[in-house]
């Protein structure tokens, strides 16, 4: 069972989260490995491993940590990312370091035997650039302390996954923002943006990280900062995936953790259109702390749905009013068919986002004895592919009609797929444009569109679709793409992702890396 499944079975608070948390590909992690191709392909081709034997053998004699290779018992579990579509991927050896000299040496092998490498902490990748046919995947989930926080900051390792960050955090009453995949790393959430259900009130995870720790290209261990290597720092807010070096520690300023109200309504479709008109302008233009997201879901075999899913970190009664604003105001769908309102813990909010309100945090990880699972790990795995456009303005009629043409066509083909629009604005916004290396400052709204199918199944009307909605969509939105959304099917990913901020990245990368040791994958800078 899928987590979109389990919450729409867990009762009713799941059913109030349900419109978010549609399994963990709402958050990517990682990104390094080669590849190449479009959405319909597993986007790795294969690359021969160039280390004779017996130098695998001393790389993994010399690590602290857990060098796996094909030939271990391990491996069928190490190699494999979060996306089941990339389980053909069968990389060399998957490193799982303990510490930054372990990175070191594994960048010494990669250089001395051209070994490409990939850089793994959650392993969710949308375009599997985590992993790769014949590569030395360098997996930093042993790196999973989150410190308790001082001074208003904390150190977080780079290989923590969500669950644990939340966990660590909210015990001492504070967070960071990030997105709700509970098995998500914290770097590569970070390093490529990073978005959740606090950030219009406190910003994208990159704008609390006040320092970073990484091994660059040369095997030096950098601290980078706003006073120390500031333009590395610069880029690791937004393109830091995978392109300059293997971060090990994430420095973050902590916000408060206090109470909240999760909220979830729904109309029939015949309403679509005038939900759509109506949170478009509604959704960005709320208070900081009112997040709020619309899904449109296909309904193989019945009728799509539609919903909104708002959290807030105000009152009851404020985000009462709000969403009353929402079904009342002139051409606005009126009185939702379900409105659940739900005051709530801030920690039990992410565990309901996560799907683990009914699991411990042993259970909300995946089960296996390597770095990064647990023996009582109860999460599975997940068959999809997305796509995302950023919007600067509100859908016009036009655009609304095309949305919901695409959601029904999905429905008639018997596509399990979704549309879902993450309202922005906030704190998001009033970080300038060039203050970071992400660039969507001046977005409405993000759309991202999925599609899912069994393990076993095949993906090709599924892609099909996914690769229609996207390119019809394309003329409303601004052109732009959520990085951590990996594409692969992007033409002009570097205008997409990175805007105006392109050639200064590429003088960094110069700077950084400038024998292209982390260049093993199409995207990369």
């Amino acid at each position: 069972m899928n987590r979109r499944t389990l919450l729409q079975t867990g009762g009713a608070l799941a059913a109030i989260s349900a419109a978010w948390a549609t399994g963990c590909n709402k958050a990517s992690g990682g990104a390094g490995a080669s590849s190449s191709g479009t959405t319909t392909g597993t986007g790795n081709a294969a690359t021969k491993a160039t280390a004779p034997k017996a130098s695998w053998s001393a790389l993994g004699k010399s690590l602290d940590g857990k060098l796996v290779r094909a030939s271990d018992a391990a491996y069928a579990k190490a190699r494999r990312l979060y996306n089941t579509r990339y389980d053909s991927l069968k990389p060399s050896a998957i490193a799982y370091v303990e510490h930054p000299a372990d990175i070191t040496e594994c960048l010494a092998f990669a250089r001395r035997h051209d070994t490409p490498v990939a850089i793994r902490s959650g392993g969710h990748s949308y375009a599997g650039w985590s992993s790769g046919n014949g590569k030395l995947i360098i997996d930093v989930s042993s790196l999973a302390e989150v410190s308790a926080p001082s001074g208003g900051a904390t150190r977080i390792g780079a290989g923590a996954k969500l669950i644990d960050v939340y966990e660590g955090l909210t015990s001492h009453g504070v967070t960071i923002p990030g997105g709700s995949c509970p098995t998500v790393g914290i770097s590569g959430l970070t390093l490529g943006g990073g978005h959740g259900v606090v950030s219009r009130a406190y910003g994208l995870t990159c704008d609390s990280l006040v320092g970073a720790t990484l091994v660059t290209a040369d095997g030096k261990t950098l601290n980078c900062d706003k006073s120390q290597h500031s333009d590395l720092f610069w880029a690791l807010r937004g393109a830091g995936n995978g392109n300059f070096g293997v971060v090990t520690e994430l420095r973050f300023r902590t916000h408060p953790a206090p109470p909240a109200v999760m909220a979830y309504l729904t109309w029939p479709w015949s309403k679509v259109a005038a939900v759509l008109g109506s949170w478009q302008k509604w959704g960005p233009a709320q208070a900081d702390e009112i997040w709020s997201a619309c899904h449109l879901d296909t309904r193989p075999g019945g009728t799509p749905t539609v919903s909104v899913a708002v959290f807030t970190l105000g009152t009851k009664g404020d985000l009462q009013n709000a969403v009353d604003k929402l079904a009342d105001q002139p051409g606005g769908p009126g009185p939702a068919s379900t409105v659940r309102l739900t005051p709530i813990s801030y920690r039990e909010a992410m565990r309901a986002y996560a799907g683990c309100s009914s699991k411990t945090t042993a259970q909300c990880h995946t089960p296996g004895s390597l770095p990064g699972q647990t023996g009582a790990g109860r999460l599975g795995r997940e068959t999809y592919a997305a796509r995302s456009h950023f919007f600067d303005r509100p859908l016009s009629t036009a655009g609304i009609r095309t949305l919901m043409d695409q959601i029904e066509t999905g429905t008639r083909k018997g596509v399990t797929g979704n549309v879902a629009l993450t309202a922005l604005g906030g704190a998001i916004n009033r970080v300038g444009r060039t203050d970071t290396a992400f660039v969507h400052r001046g977005s409405r709204f993000l759309a991202q569109y999925l599609a899912s199918w069994p393990a076993n199944g095949s993906p090709d009307t599924r892609t099909a679709w996914l690769d229609a909605f996207h390119s019809a969509m394309r003329r409303y939105s601004s052109g732009a793409a959520y990085q951590n959304y990996t594409d692969p099917g992007l033409k002009d990913w570097r205008t997409a992702y990175y805007g105006t901020a392109a050639g200064r990245l590429a003088k960094v990368k110069q700077s950084y890396d400038p024998q292209r040791l982390f260049s093993t994958f199409p995207q990369a800078l």
